[in-house]
């Protein structure tokens, strides 16, 4: 079995998280499923740029949106079982669904529904106050409020290449997770989510996805690929896949290629950051 991980930052310019990354997906699966892992495409963000920095402009996100739509596409036609988008606010998620005919996961639902089967409510550490804000509107229009303890910030924010910065810095992030941690059990959750991808391969590095007394710290990443390797699995002896209804209707072919031709999109091809 073939998971294409899709992240949404340029992994040429984060080999810290790629290569964590790359050894955690191994270790999770074991001989279960083998994740490749694939970035944004190289100079996706302007040199200097954190991806968090980018991406709370609606119109920066929207617009790389497209590349994980482009990825799901490459990924079916590459013969991956399931696609394991690794961004937490889970970009793009019903455009991809509704491409292609593999499993396509989304982390943060991911997280949240998996998190409704371990405890009664869950509760989210994010890098910043923005994504606290962007991930508990998330939370409610999955219809997830009530099983929703709400979302807390690192204190004081911090953006995805200080996850990546020396050891002082490094054991000042440990405690500011420590101490959100506590905030967000004092408000009633008793399953904690690092809200975060490279958030979450920080923490597996160091070894800190422990439980905090006797509420768990969910392995937000590897419970991602377990997922897609579950869809991928039920996929293939069940034959379950998405509703073309209403929210996953998929285009034909012909009306991708025209809408890909006039907004002047090139032909698909690879490209991604990661381990090509």
């Amino acid at each position: 079995m073939r998971i294409w991980h899709q992240s949404f930052t340029d992994l040429t310019v984060m080999p810290l998280y790629r290569k964590t990354l790359t050894e955690h997906a191994a270790k999770v699966m074991g001989a279960d499923a083998s994740v490749t892992i694939h970035g944004l495409r190289p100079g996706t963000y302007a040199p200097g740029c954190a991806p968090i920095d980018a991406i709370k402009h609606r119109y920066v996100a929207a617009a790389l949106e497209m590349q994980v739509c482009d990825a799901a596409m490459v990924a079916q036609s590459q013969g991956y079982d399931a696609v394991a988008i690794g961004c937490f606010f889970d970009p793009a998620l019903r455009a991809a669904r509704s491409l292609v005919n593999i499993p396509v996961l989304g982390l943060g639902e991911t997280c949240a529904l998996v998190a409704c089967s371990l405890g009664r409510k869950f509760g989210l550490v994010t890098l910043c106050a923005d994504q606290s804000a962007d991930y508990s509107d998330m939370m409610h229009a999955y219809g997830l409020e009530r099983r929703f303890a709400g979302a807390i910030a690192l204190e004081p924010a911090i953006d995805e290449f200080s996850l990546e910065a020396d050891e002082q810095l490094a054991q000042a992030i440990d405690a500011r997770f420590e101490t959100a941690c506590a905030h967000m059990i004092a408000q009633g959750a008793d399953i904690i989510i690092p809200a975060d991808g490279v958030l979450n391969e920080f923490l597996v590095r160091r070894g800190r996805l422990q439980a905090q007394g006797d509420v768990p710290v969910m392995d937000s990443l590897g419970v991602l690929f377990q997922h897609a390797a579950f869809f991928a699995r039920i996929a293939r002896t069940t034959g379950a896949g998405v509703s073309r209804r209403q929210m996953y209707l998929q285009p034909s072919s012909a009306m991708v290629a025209h809408v890909r031709a006039f907004a002047g999109q090139a032909p698909l091809s690879h490209g991604f950051s990661g381990d090509q």
